[in-house]
């Protein structure tokens, strides 16, 4: 299947020089989208209240729709001893419903970019958490995949920290793919408008989808004007196309890596896992990095 994904994304370097400058040839959608208050569903219950303030552990993984032969065995193991697992390409069919039973402590937020099949299989991205969240915000892409004319979705959900008043903001992004670098660039800009207010701490991961130089330096730009750090990653194994990561984990200043790993061992995804464990440090700057202990 990584084959498969490889040739889609050489077919789309293809497609790209067919498409205006912001992908948008073709307005149709051919699946059909959630409306506004539909796009955001919940299952599942919380089992705390608060999140720790330190050694909070995450999960990030594009699971592929889990599809894969393994994956109803891996993403158990995996995802137990999380606090929040951030999740891209989930597919509500009763294979991943049944696998998120095995895990009853979590609460699962999901956001809907479209609706799939005859069943209108819900299909986005989903934070998973011991603990309720306290709001959770969306942002549909207003350009649109070509092929099969689909948005993209982003979920914004905080989370109380226990000993603060504050809150641990996740963003979780699957990136728009299969279009221009302007548009790529376009969705990033209204990304920035929408979370550039939220207060700090803050984390922004998932499947960025930046796989040429162009886009990479986008993330970075978007980075820096957010005043966010990337984790390093020992052992790095994130999947990569052109050479590039798709996958990544990015973080505010008040917040301290304690450790970040993506093992290649797994082979629920087409994508690899990223185990990352953060501590909320108010007092920590890391624009150097220098506090990830390794």
């Amino acid at each position: 299947m990584k084959n498969f994904k490889t040739q889609i994304l050489t077919f789309s370097s293809i497609l790209l020089l067919a498409l205006p400058a912001h992908g948008q040839s073709i307005p149709d959608i051919v699946f059909p989208v959630p409306t506004d208050n539909d796009v955001i569903h919940t299952l599942g219950h919380s089992s705390r209240t608060q999140l720790p303030s330190s050694r909070i552990k995450f999960l990030v993984w594009n699971l592929h729709k889990g599809a894969n032969d393994t994956f109803d065995i891996e993403y158990p193991a995996l995802a137990f001893d999380r606090d929040i697992i951030m999740n891209q390409e989930i597919f509500l069919d009763s294979n991943m419903t049944t696998v998120w039973r095995f895990l009853p402590q979590f609460i699962f937020t999901t956001a809907t970019s479209f609706f799939d099949g005859k069943e209108k299989i819900r299909t986005g991205v989903a934070n998973i958490s011991t603990v309720a969240p306290t709001s959770s915000d969306f942002l549909r892409t207003q350009t649109l995949e070509p092929i099969i004319h689909s948005p993209k979705v982003l979920l914004i959900s905080s989370y109380p920290i226990r000993g603060t008043d504050k809150k641990l903001t996740v963003v979780n992004i699957h990136g728009i793919n299969f279009v221009s670098s302007k548009s790529f660039e376009l969705e990033l800009n209204r990304i920035y408008a929408k979370i550039k207010d939220i207060p700090s701490p803050l984390v922004f991961a998932g499947d960025f989808n930046t796989w040429n130089d162009e886009r990479l330096n986008l993330l970075v730009q978007f980075s820096k004007k957010m005043n966010l750090s990337e984790a390093k990653y020992l052992p790095d194994h994130r999947m990569t196309f052109n050479g590039r990561p798709l996958d990544h984990f990015l973080y505010s200043a008040d917040i301290k890596i304690i450790s970040a790993r993506v093992d290649g061992i797994y082979t629920g995804s087409d994508h690899k896992p990223l185990q990352v464990e953060i501590e909320y440090s108010p007092t920590t700057n890391n624009g150097d990095q220098s506090s990830q202990d390794y």
